[in-house]
């Protein structure tokens, strides 16, 4: 296909993913075939590396974009700022959908962002010329009826800002358009119910870690989408009360709502907030017009009712919350805000001044990495690079001297906005200094950075270090973790699993800011203790085997390889198997239903615990297949059928019936031995198949 650079206007833009051009060779000719002017973009562009001002001026000239909407084209950034600029256009005319024609090739919708765009009729996917043809017949009589192109880029709205001034936005606010999308289409979920498969609208929640850009990106929204707010903006900042107790974070609150009031002409003197609340939300029905309500900054340990407090008092107010903290947004619609994908992160540290060649570029690719994708951080590098060499830079960050980002944040404090405002530092976490099973797991995770630790290792090393019973360590483990999700510090390897891990950023700075360095080092040897006991044997010989006065040194083994790693686990659990009833008959009228329960769930420990040794080297191995297997497949069924069913028995066994007798009574004992027979076979099959990853035969020994 032709790429098309001339002035001409054009009828149709074509947006669409690379992975969609089968579509885009049946639907452009039947396009062109009917008289209409159709740009196509066909360069290929790695993952958009930038708007060609080719693109910007055809969109300009097109009187409406076409979107190949596919699961793949919301993920590429071109096609994201494709559709903002249409989305914008119409939204200038008054209606966001006019300038756009969606075709889903999808069986759903619930890809398709933003919700104005899901509630739209689409039209499916392409599959044949005879529906190219009747797609591009349709597509022809609605777009003669638009007058005149998209026009210019659209400028933002001027919106009315309060408490005043009206910021200006970031010259160097790079990417997050598809996280725009999200919280335009959370805000605004109720306008189309019959498609809103989740959340009840009006709210969204923008949560991660410090200096990852929340501010900056409700900012951003909020200006981008002003005339989707013509009532208004209103905006409170309550990172001034970030550690304070609740009530500093009302009376904070208080005090601006104050200020909205008066400039509304409302009469504030001698009101409480509840009051106050109540004159707004009548003036704000009155003026009849939808707006946008932010907290920017909510610090963690605000009860129920406090919350909400600070949403918006009338519904025509979208409530928009910025947070650290996890433990709000769960009824909402949450967005956890992420490092900058590398390809945005580039963009952003190379703002100031372009890579000179392929060595700076290199640089500049390492730093991304160092920074992981940290927006502050990289803004902050940007900054310098203006004036100073890239390699100079970085061994700059990685010296042992001065903390240079956190004297570079500090000089920049004046001209940033309030989520870059030098608190005890926003690259640094708050309290480190002191003494608590807090700041305790987060050394443990600096430590073992950039690897996740699961709660057992960390419940152990707090019960090591401490001497603390098992209960008090588990206790112990779950203040501070709680702590550290409301500070927003710590996540989970993923939304199921109880592993946790730390962000580069807070690694570096605990390791450099961290004081009480004799407790540093004993968490240290208690951690280094505690996962020297999970490994293999042979990862404990790290010096020469003691000998005798006539004998000659024997060398160490060398350190074990991946697949020792996968033998040695295989095999733990292959023993276990081997052993156990399941594998092992249970003889009619001998053995305990209850032990044997016991038995078999305590798998579950053993399966876990391998795969926590295996770790990374999981990649490629069959062992995870296996012990999927065995627990979902076999082990999980079993239990959950007989366990509930048996503990039903048990309950009712008479005080004079021994616990043996009474299970042998079971009317349903004779099918549970039947099920645990059934067992037998599935897992010899894994018990073998184990054995040829450990290279033993248990099976056989077990027998003999």
């Amino acid at each position: 296909m032709d790429r098309h650079t001339g002035e001409e206007d054009w009828d149709v833009f074509i947006s669409y993913s690379r992975s969609d051009a089968d579509l885009l060779e049946l639907l452009a000719p039947a396009l062109r075939h009917r008289g209409l002017r159709v740009f196509v973009d066909d360069t290929a562009v790695e993952d958009f590396a930038g708007i060609t001002s080719t693109i910007s001026r055809a969109l300009a000239r097109s009187k409406a974009l076409l979107a190949l909407y596919s699961q793949e084209y919301p993920r590429r950034r071109a096609c994201q700022w494709e559709l903002t600029y249409a989305f914008l256009a119409g939204q200038r005319e008054g209606d966001p959908r006019r300038r756009i024609l969606v075709i889903n090739p999808e069986q759903s919708a619930d890809h398709v962002q933003p919700l104005e765009l899901r509630d739209a009729r689409h039209w499916p996917g392409i599959r044949d010329e005879g529906a190219a043809e009747r797609l591009a017949d349709r597509v022809a009589s609605y777009v003669r009826g638009l007058a005149g192109p998209l026009g210019g880029v659209p400028r933002r709205t001027r919106p009315r800002w309060l408490p005043a001034p009206i910021p200006s936005g970031s010259r160097h606010f790079t990417g997050r358009l598809a996280e725009q999308w999200h919280l335009h289409t959370a805000l605004h979920r109720h306008r189309a119910p019959l498609v809103s498969q989740t959340g009840h609208g009006r709210t969204a929640v923008v949560r991660g870690m410090p200096g990852i850009g929340k501010s900056l990106l409700a900012q951003e929204y909020a200006l981008q989408f002003a005339s989707s707010f013509p009532g208004g903006i209103y905006w409170f900042d309550l990172h001034a009360a970030a550690d304070s107790p609740p009530q500093r974070t009302l009376e904070s609150y208080f005090r601006q709502l104050e200020a909205v009031g008066s400039a509304l002409g409302i009469e504030v003197r001698g009101k409480s907030l509840h009051a106050l609340l109540s004159h707004l939300a009548v003036t704000l029905g009155q003026r009849d017009e939808p707006c946008l309500w932010v907290l920017d900054g909510v610090p963690d340990g605000l009860s129920r009712e406090q919350l909400a407090l600070l949403h918006s008092p009338h519904m025509l107010a979208a409530t928009l919350l910025t947070t650290r903290s996890q433990h709000y947004g769960s009824s909402d619609e949450p967005l956890d805000l992420g490092p900058l994908p590398d390809a945005d992160a580039y963009d952003l540290l190379t703002s100031r001044r372009r890579p000179a060649n392929a060595a700076e570029h290199l640089t500049a690719d390492e730093l991304i990495r160092d920074l992981g994708g940290h927006p502050l951080a990289l803004d902050l590098i940007a900054e310098r690079m203006a004036h100073e060499n890239l390699s100079h830079l970085r061994r700059l960050l990685h010296s042992n001297t001065t903390d240079v980002l956190l004297r570079w944040e500090r000089a920049a404090a004046p001209g940033r906005t309030s989520d870059h405002a030098p608190r005890s530092s926003t690259l640094l976490p708050r309290g480190i200094k002191a003494h608590s099973s807090a700041n305790d797991i987060l050394r443990i995770l600096a430590l073992v950075h950039p690897a996740t630790l699961a709660d057992a290792p960390l419940q152990q090393t707090l019960a090591r270090v401490d001497a603390l019973r098992p209960s008090e360590a588990s206790q112990r483990l779950a203040e501070g973790i709680d702590v550290l999700i409301g500070d927003g510090v710590v996540r989970p390897a993923t939304p199921e699993a109880r592993a946790w891990s730390v962000h580069p950023l807070i690694a570096r700075s605990v390791r450099r800011h961290d004081e009480d360095v004799t407790r540093q080092e004993d968490l240290r040897q208690a951690l280094l203790h505690t996962l020297v006991q999970s490994w293999p044997t042979p990862i404990l010989e790290s010096r020469t085997t003691p000998t005798t006065a006539q004998e000659h040194p024997v060398p160490s083994q060398s350190p074990v390889s991946p697949n020792d790693v996968e033998r040695a686990v295989a095999f733990d659990l292959q023993i276990e198997l081997s052993l156990r009833v399941g594998v092992q008959p249970l003889a009619e009228g001998q053995g305990s239903l209850r032990e044997a329960l016991t038995s078999l769930h305590s798998l579950f420990t053993t399966a876990r615990d391998g795969l926590h040794r295996l770790g990374p080297n999981a990649s490629g191995s069959r062992l995870p297949h296996l012990v999927a297997t065995l627990v979902n497949d076999h082990l999980r069924p079993f239990l959950s059928t007989w366990h509930p069913a048996l503990e039903v028995h048990e309950a009712a066994r008479p005080a004079a019936t021994s616990t043996i007798d009474h299970e042998r009574r079971w009317e349903h004992a004779a099918d549970m031995r039947a099920a645990l027979s059934a067992l037998r076979e599935p897992l010899t099959d894994l018990t073998n198949a184990l054995g040829e990853l450990s290279g033993a035969d248990l099976l056989t020994a077990a027998a003999e």
